[in-house]
This record gives structure tokens, C-alpha cells and sequence, in this order.
């Protein structure tokens, strides 16, 4: 099997998961929540049931996917990882990568866990059972993002997503 070093298709797939946000901030969408919304609620999208920290944190899964994609179709050597002992995207991209970038890589490896293998970013006993490349159990932090983890939960929003969005980019743009 030949390397396949392209990484439109990945990159297609970071571009269209932050469409996502285009979505949700599009005038005709803000302007459906304000008129569908009880005055008694908040009028956000949450309250017409869109769930905009599961979206993004499941759009970080779909940015993952993509770097995992890149990852298998150009043969980048496989590269354990001292931190979580296994095939990691912080791992298989380190010489892609700048200081700032490593940590965020690291945290999306760490939410991509929280999102697609733990009740959709509630951090619980079993998560922390392995260890973490950024989040620890009870450890408030901010993330690069400028999102904050409370040691439980990531509160994630809209510009969080562009953020690790605009980083997955930087490091599939170091490819050629």
C-alpha cells in the first residue's frame, strides 16, 4: 500500500463539522429561536432542544476521525504514546506539531474519549480509570480553546469548536 499524503478529504470534513456553527448562528435560525421560544425561557437554541455542548463535543469526535483518516491513509508511522501507552493522535502527529497545537491535540484526544466513549462529556469514575493527556479527575483547567473543564465536565460552545477546527487545519497543513 502506497502513502496517500492528501489531506483534502480530512480537511473536507474539519471544514464541513464547523459549518456546524454557520448553522446555528445563521440569522434565520437566531431569528426561529426568538419567535418559537416561550418568554419564559431563555431564548436559545437550547431551548428549541439543540444541544450545542453535545454537538460540538461530538463534532470534536468527527474532528478526530478525520485526523485518525489522514493518519492511517498516509502511513504515518505508528507511534506509541508515554502518556496514554497507546496510538494517539498527539502521538502520530508530534512532528507536526507546535507546543500550543500539541496540548490542543492532547485535550481532543482526552474530549474525543469524554464524547464518544463516556455520556456525551460527563467525565465519570471509569473515564479517569485510564490515564489522560490533559484532564484530570477533580482539576479545574481552561483549555486552549478557551473553554473551561471544572474536573467533571467540558462547557463547551460554538467558538470552541472553530477553535480546535482552526488547529486540526494547522496541523493537516503541515502535510505538503
Amino acid at each position: 500500500m502506497t502513502a496517500d499524503m492528501n489531506r483534502g478529504p480530512a480537511l473536507s470534513i474539519v471544514k464541513r463539522i464547523e459549518m456546524m456553527c454557520d448553522f446555528i448562528e445563521n440569522p434565520a435560525i437566531q431569528t426561529a429561536v426568538v419567535q418559537a421560544v416561550p418568554v419564559t425561557m431563555p431564548r436559545l437554541p437550547g431551548a428549541l432542544g439543540f444541544d450545542i455542548p453535545l454537538w460540538v463535543g461530538l463534532g470534536l469526535v468527527g474532528f478526530w476521525a478525520a485526523l485518525d483518516g489522514f493518519s492511517e491513509r498516509a502511513d504515518l508511522p505508528s507511534r506509541k504514546c508515554p502518556i496514554c501507552k497507546a496510538r494517539c493522535m498527539p502521538a502520530q502527529f508530534a512532528a507536526q506539531c507546535l507546543d500550543s497545537d500539541s496540548r490542543s491535540l492532547g485535550e481532543l484526544e482526552d474530549l474525543r474519549h469524554l464524547y464518544a466513549h463516556n455520556y456525551a462529556g460527563e467525565a465519570d469514575d471509569q473515564y479517569f480509570a485510564r490515564p489522560r493527556h490533559v484532564l484530570k479527575r477533580d482539576v479545574s483547567i481552561d483549555l486552549t480553546c478557551g473553554a473551561r473543564f471544572d474536573g467533571r465536565r467540558p462547557w463547551l460552545d460554538l467558538p470552541h469548536l472553530r477553535n480546535y477546527s482552526q488547529t486540526v487545519q494547522r496541523v493537516l497543513g503541515r502535510f505538503g
